[in-house]
């Protein structure tokens, strides 16, 4: 019999899809995947013809759609909700997407990747101990000198606690110090936070005066240190 906690899960997709009903990675503004461009491309363009790309909790798909147009890489998702998969299928039928747990389907493979993908996923596992095993997976399933970026909701940013509470399934939030930090325990390098972009102007007026108000709001609370405030933070780092 299943748990409240795993239909919560079952239902995602029409959860997320109640409050933005644009889940087609094909009606998606261009902008969108050209920020996906600025962003990632520096890395997955480094990659080889024949290398393997997979997104860990592939969602909807639109990671995977952008990746279709990299030619010669060789894509993969993952993702535990059925309705999630489904949708990826559609935005992504050159991928090969599976329906099952990101750990489960890292520690089976024997396939080795360059490049890894886990957005807006993290904050869905309950314990410190389940972030470790997923990242230690993550590295382990990547060829020497691969990639991993990650995105997780910013609890720095001032709608952070909103992230973190939109969705039930969500039990934990990050900072990009404590991300660095899980990425360095598990023995990631050139780990680096990626500063959000916009293809845009009206996008990059946008992350401009973000910036400006919560640098204020952190030096006047005293944490100076602090200069990731975008609303979600980027990471990656590289396998030894």
């Amino acid at each position: 019999m299943s748990t409240l906690h795993e239909i919560a899960t079952r239902q995602y997709t029409e959860h997320y899809a109640s409050m933005n009903p644009t889940l087609d990675a094909e009606r998606m503004p261009k902008r969108f995947y050209r920020n996906m461009e600025l962003m990632y491309g520096p890395l997955v363009n480094r990659l080889g013809p024949g290398q393997a790309v997979a997104d860990i909790g592939c969602g909807a798909g639109f990671l995977l759609r952008w990746l279709k147009d990299k030619p010669g890489l060789r894509s993969f998702g993952v993702d535990a909700s059925a309705g999630q998969v489904a949708f990826a299928r559609r935005a992504a039928p050159h991928a090969e997407i599976v329906c099952t747990d990101a750990l489960s389907f890292l520690r089976n493979t024997q396939r080795r990747f360059g490049g890894l993908f886990c957005v807006d996923m993290l904050e869905h596992l309950e314990t410190d101990q389940e972030v470790f095993d997923l990242l230690s997976a993550v590295r382990d399933a990547l060829e020497s000198g691969g990639f991993f970026i990650c995105r997780v909701p910013n609890a720095a940013h001032v709608l952070g606690s909103y992230s973190r509470y939109i969705d039930i399934t969500h039990h934990r939030g990050f900072t990009a110090p404590s991300l660095r930090q899980a990425f360095a325990a598990v023995g990631f390098e050139d780990i680096g936070i990626i500063p959000a972009q916009s293809s845009i102007w009206l996008g990059k007026l946008r992350l401009r005066l973000e910036h400006m108000f919560h640098r204020a709001l952190f030096l006047l609370g005293g944490f100076p240190q602090e200069n990731t405030f975008s609303q979600n933070i980027v990471i990656s780092g590289l396998k030894p």
